[in-house]
């Protein structure tokens, strides 16, 4: 697999240059963008001291389905691992879909590009579905979590994204909204799916146990749209290696009072931008806000960019990262090392 740096950080450039950014990231470079005056919210108006009590600071991610959504390229993830490198990102959260192949060279390539490049690959975000009342089919997708921690594990990421799965009632095609409103198959009930999550993500800790991966739940849809489903979850396994994974695009309703209920167990933290507009809908989110969420509760792990929007991807990725930067700065103390 071959891949000049050059032509595509050129491709890059060409494609940023070309974009219409908001005023508060036009400069000249991704440098001076960062930092841009950012205007403070309402919301945080004479709230924006730091607390001195969290050192360090929270670290900036790149999912490659920013720049990727779910095409599978022989390249693509290195593509992205070499725009995180260029523009001062500090990690890749791979999504499993644009995996071109698991491929051992493959993936070596992968892990060792990402070194040599000073980006971490910090999470491994995969699709499953445990909610089936066919144990064959549970039991399918319990072996294909459990060899993607495995293959987690020897590409050096420290954790996988997980979700509970859903009824499928809402139909093909069905709204967001609907997915996480929709009712349980006939004859069964939200117990019974509960039950399911629970045995099948038994099966998988002693895979986690051996190799250190820790499965982060999303609120993504199903039996965990909600906060009261994401913790009936992880009330009943009862294990260290299951922790949360917020998603700030997937509480369509309140999310503020969602978001801070499920932090404290967070161990990755996901933002999704909308520039152009949704490719499905779009949420008028307060980052001001979020961002000082995370700063409360000692948020200092990765934080991701999930751009899903219409506008260019690259462009809307540095805008993006842009602001979370800022309100980093914003919230958080400054480290001792300058």
């Amino acid at each position: 697999m071959k891949l000049s740096r050059r032509s595509f950080l050129a491709a890059s450039a060409a494609g940023v240059a070309g974009a219409v950014l908001p005023e508060f990231t036009k400069a000249a470079s991704f440098t001076d963008a960062l930092h841009a005056p950012i205007a403070q919210s309402p919301a945080a108006a004479g709230g924006g001291a730091k607390n001195q009590g969290v050192k360090g600071r929270p670290k900036l991610c790149l999912s490659t389905y920013s720049l990727q959504n779910f095409a599978n390229e022989p390249d693509g993830i290195e593509r992205v691992i070499l725009a995180a490198a260029d523009i001062g990102v500090e990690a890749v959260d791979v999504l499993h879909r644009s995996m071109y192949t698991e491929d051992n060279d493959y993936i070596h390539n992968i892990k060792q590009m990402a070194y040599m490049n000073g980006v971490a690959l910090a999470c491994l975000s995969i699709h499953q579905d445990f909610v089936d009342p066919d144990p064959a089919q549970r039991q399918r997708m319990v072996d294909h979590t459990i060899r993607c921690i495995e293959l987690a594990y020897k590409m050096g990421i420290p954790a996988i994204r997980l979700n509970s799965g859903s009824w499928g009632t809402a139909g093909q095609g069905a709204s967001y909204r609907d997915r996480v409103n929709e009712t349980p198959i006939a004859g069964y009930t939200n117990d019974d799916g509960f039950g399911w999550i629970q045995e099948c993500i038994y099966k998988c800790i002693p895979t986690c146990e051996q190799t250190g991966i820790t499965m982060a739940l999303e609120n993504h849809w199903g039996l965990s749209a909600l906060p009261e489903g994401m913790w009936r979850i992880k009330n009943s396994v009862k294990s260290r290696w299951l922790k949360f994974l917020l998603d700030t695009g997937n509480f369509l309703e309140e999310p503020y009072d969602k978001i801070a209920s499920i932090l404290p167990e967070c161990a990755f933290l996901s933002c999704k931008t909308y520039q152009g507009g949704g490719n499905w809908y779009e949420l008028d989110l307060d980052y001001d806000r979020i961002f000082r969420m995370f700063h409360e509760v000692g948020f200092r792990g990765y934080i991701t960019l999930e751009f899903e929007g219409k506008a260019d991807r690259m462009a809307s990725s540095i805008e993006s990262l842009s602001m979370f930067k800022r309100y980093i700065d914003k919230y958080y103390v400054d480290t001792v090392i300058k």
